[in-house]
């Protein structure tokens, strides 16, 4: 005999889990080095704030770490690495069009020059092909080599 139970909905969210694939295209294993970085000012309350949205997206709890960054970026909105990773994080998240917004910011208000603005740039590029914006993508994606500052050669 069998017996069928209707079982309650579930109210709660999914967990948040990192996607190994949406990684490996913002943080690339075989990504050059840049002799020139520049590095947002930002003090002591914002990095703080910053560090503690950084460990606690590293341990999944993406909301916390959207909320910890949401705080940062009302006292200090010209910080890119704020932006960078509330962008990061809505990736991960699927919510594609929030991370389109971050990352747009985050070029725009990001270093011009570095790793950090290669890194916006590879997110907008990611967003962009997940909403589907075919020509911002390839933008981005240009944009992003532009960052790269070679060293030069010695004689």
């Amino acid at each position: 005999m069998s017996a069928c139970q209707v079982l309650p909905e579930r109210k709660d969210e999914p967990a948040d889990v990192r996607d190994a694939t949406i990684d490996a295209k913002i943080n690339p294993k075989d990504q050059q080095e840049s002799v020139l970085e520049t590095v947002p000012l930002m003090n002591n309350a914002i990095l703080t704030l910053y560090n503690n949205a950084n460990e606690l997206y590293k341990a999944n709890q993406f909301n916390q770490a959207i909320a910890s960054l949401e705080r940062a970026y009302e006292i200090q909105p010209n910080v890119g690495k704020i932006t960078q990773l509330l962008a990061e994080i809505q990736l991960h998240k699927g919510d594609f069009k929030q991370a389109h917004y971050w990352a747009t910011i985050a070029t725009n208000n990001g270093p011009a020059k570095g790793s950090s603005c290669e890194k916006s740039w590879r997110i907008l590029a990611v967003t962009s092909e997940k909403l589907g914006y075919v020509s911002q993508q390839t933008q981005a994606l240009e944009s992003q080599h532009n960052c790269l500052v070679k060293a030069q050669n010695r004689y």
